[in-house]
């Protein structure tokens, strides 16, 4: 167990954990159809000076692990000076990506350097040809083969996140062996999620799956994990939790505890619920302890949110929490 991973489970422990996703820009290279970011305007980053602080104050409220994200966060010129922070903090830190040109040789030694555990990055089908199409991103696929041979010499983990939308939810065995023979360290899913929120914008075609189909895939990606074929990050508990969410949200065992244990900062360092709720609970800059949400949320299935919640839940979640750890050789 390395010294963040036992800086999580200290921090669990003593009832103080907390984790984060801080989105640094909304800029991005690819124009996915199921995400609107790219159209936003004007286009943001968050000011060197405010995300070393948010990530200080982050710190300083518990917060263990924190995901990288935006828009492409490797697009903010100081990403590399984010990712130091963290690891000053003994933050685990996680950065996503969904355009592989941007995963440079410079870059990989930068973020290797500031100790950055992973790279995430957006895989959603094991067709070339459709995956440029999904992402519209020329020669996509080869793009992601070449960054996860190249990250093999760094200490980062890679990790693919994989989408459920139409092309792939009957078919995830063949997309888990795809991204395991490119080399991939972790598979993580995303569930399909529609959103109007002003900062993320989710919906389009792609995902307009039938609730039985996505229950269909969850349940096939559950068999999976239970086989060991696949190092799978999303626990089984989670997963289950997101079924009976889909079939009858009343009977879910683990509801969402955004803006309490979990949070999205946005690129003007405000804290929400998530990247799908409104409300704003305050500036994590001038926020204190009293500022965060108390009620916990079951509005939507939107995935990182509900699968960090169900480590949250008290005595009834520790088996979760010990399968993340050890089921999958290592939380995140």
């Amino acid at each position: 167990m390395t010294p963040k991973h036992k800086h999580i489970l200290k921090t669990f422990l003593n009832g103080s954990l907390r984790v984060a996703e801080f989105a640094l820009n909304n800029v991005c290279i690819a124009k996915c159809s199921f995400c609107d970011i790219w159209k936003q305007k004007p286009k943001m980053y968050v000011e060197k000076e405010k995300g070393l602080q948010a990530i200080d104050k982050l710190a300083d409220f518990g917060v263990a692990h924190i995901t990288l994200t935006g828009g492409e966060p490797l697009m903010h010129p100081n990403i590399i000076d984010f990712v130091k922070k963290c690891t000053s903090r003994s933050i685990h830190s996680v950065v996503l990506d969904s355009a592989p040109s941007l995963i440079t040789d410079e870059i990989l030694d930068g973020l290797d350097e500031a100790k950055s555990d992973m790279i995430s990055i957006s895989f959603d089908s094991d067709d070339p040809k459709v995956f440029e199409e999904s992402r519209r991103i020329p020669n996509i696929m080869g793009g992601i083969e070449d960054a996860v041979r190249r990250m093999k010499r760094t200490k980062m983990k890679s990790m693919a996140s994989i989408l459920i939308w139409n092309n792939n939810h009957d078919q995830m065995e063949k997309l888990f062996a795809k991204a395991t023979d490119m080399g991939f360290d972790l598979i993580s899913i995303n569930y399909p999620t529609f959103s109007k929120s002003v900062l993320y914008p989710l919906g389009g075609e792609g995902i307009s799956l039938s609730r039985a189909n996505v229950i269909k895939s969850l349940q096939s990606i559950i068999e999976l994990k239970k086989q060991k074929r696949y190092r799978i990050v999303n626990s089984i508990g989670s997963m289950e939790n997101i079924i009976q969410y889909l079939t009858d949200p009343s009977t879910v065992r683990y509801e969402c505890l955004g803006g309490n244990r979990v949070m999205f900062v946005d690129w003007f360092c405000d804290v929400r619920p998530c990247m799908q709720l409104p409300n704003v609970l305050g500036n994590i800059l001038t926020m204190t302890k009293d500022d965060f949400a108390t009620e916990p949320c079951n509005r939507c299935n939107m995935s990182w949110y509900r699968d960090f919640s169900t480590f949250f839940h008290g005595v009834k979640s520790l088996p979760i929490y010990k399968e993340a750890v050890t089921g999958s050789r290592g939380l995140y």
